[in-house]
């Protein structure tokens, strides 16, 4: 039950759970400066470099991003504190973590692929604490398929993330 859900429950359903888990990702830029993606330190005016010659070096930064579906009746739940609303008409996945923030002209570079079948990209919507992908449900995910695959490209950097469609279940139900 929802309501009975600790604060502790709910963290790790929203962060280490069958609905979301840790992307891996590829960085295939250079060390040095990004053009459009900048690690979160150097968004808050943090500095890389060794500080004492005044000489800039380059540090590889270590990017970490979550994957979740955010359009899961669980997810809605524990968002919502048990009240999840209606079933959007799209499924919906949340790219959150420190990632540079994304330009919505990312369509050609996102996919949700299941048994070779690509699930259609309806929109992007970037928010403050991350990035909302909705893909059509048109194209119904099953148990059958077994795993689906998410991947985009925000600049330099590659995300990938898998989900194992048996662990979805919820109440019965396959719930993405």
């Amino acid at each position: 039950m929802p309501s009975a859900w600790t604060d502790a429950e709910i963290q790790q359903l929203l962060t280490k759970s069958p609905w979301a888990k840790e992307a891996t990702i590829n960085d295939t830029g250079q060390t040095g400066p990004l053009s459009s993606a900048h690690p979160p330190a150097a968004r808050r005016g943090g500095r890389s470099g060794n500080s004492q010659s005044g000489a800039s070096t380059a540090i590889p930064f270590k990017w970490k991003a979550s994957v979740r579906w955010q359009s899961a009746l669980p997810i809605r739940e524990a968002l919502q504190r048990g009240a999840p609303g209606e079933t959007p008409s799209d499924y919906i996945l949340n790219v959150f973590g420190e990632v540079p923030s994304v330009d919505t002209d990312v369509k050609d570079l996102t996919k949700l692929e299941h048994k070779g079948d690509q699930v259609k990209l309806n929109r992007v919507e970037p928010l403050p604490d991350g990035t909302l992908f909705h893909f059509s449900r048109l194209l119904a995910l099953r148990p059958e398929d077994k795993e689906v695959q998410f991947s985009t490209k925000l600049g330099p950097l590659e995300i990938k993330c898998k989900f194992a469609l048996k662990e979805m279940f919820y109440r019965g139900n396959l719930e993405l």
